[in-house]
């Protein structure tokens, strides 16, 4: 929460520390936390569905007077958004929010990479890696420097390192030499969930 001295400031001038982006998300946070639609959110404060996204994606900037309404509506203290962009500014480089998450999406391979890494400057490089069934790295084996290893948190993996294959359940861990020629998939016929870590990062 904002300190008393802040709070003060924040009363006389609530917009001066904080951009349209940390906002936006303070408001879409608080309306998801509530259950409430765009939809029923705007009708209650008097603006189109349209603007509300913009204000919660930060293209737009919010007038204090819609500001305090859109709060009204959602049933939170009108100060509690600036506590939640002040808790995201101590998490930044520190903490990933799940929907905050960088994600990349392979497409045709029937895999999405979401990076649990708060930046990228580090020597780890975490994932959590989410297969389609049939859905992997590719026919091709690849290496690279470095070291890597993982567990299946859900479904089931094939894992070839060289010429050696093996089948990962949940909860198995695997652990290689990234200079091994490697390739994955799923075997299963429902999505399958690894939390796979390398060493340095590869892009």
């Amino acid at each position: 929460m904002p300190s008393a001295e802040n709070e003060a400031k924040l009363l006389s001038d609530p917009m001066s520390s904080m951009d349209d982006i940390s906002l936006g998300e303070a408001v879409r946070q608080a309306r998801k936390g509530r259950g409430l639609s765009l939809q029923t959110v705007a009708e209650g404060v008097g603006i189109s569905t349209g603007l509300l996204s913009q204000i919660e994606r930060g293209i737009s900037s919010p007038s204090i007077r819609n500001l305090r309404a859109i709060c009204e509506v959602i049933g939170i203290p009108f100060l509690s958004l600036f506590a939640e962009t002040d808790s995201a500014s101590r998490e930044a480089g520190i903490i990933v929010r799940e929907a905050r998450r960088r994600t990349v999406d392979f497409g045709d391979k029937g895999m999405v990479k979401s990076f649990l890494t708060a930046h990228d400057e580090g020597a780890l490089q975490v994932m959590e890696i989410v297969l389609d069934p049939g859905g992997g790295s590719g026919e091709e084996s690849y290496a690279h420097e470095g070291e890597e290893c993982g567990v299946v948190l859900s479904g089931k993996l094939e894992l070839w390192v060289e010429d050696d294959r093996f089948v990962l359940a949940e909860g198995d861990a695997f652990h290689f030499e990234s200079r091994r020629l490697h390739r994955f998939r799923n075997l299963g016929n429902e999505q399958s969930r690894v939390m796979w870590v390398t060493t340095p990062p590869v892009w």
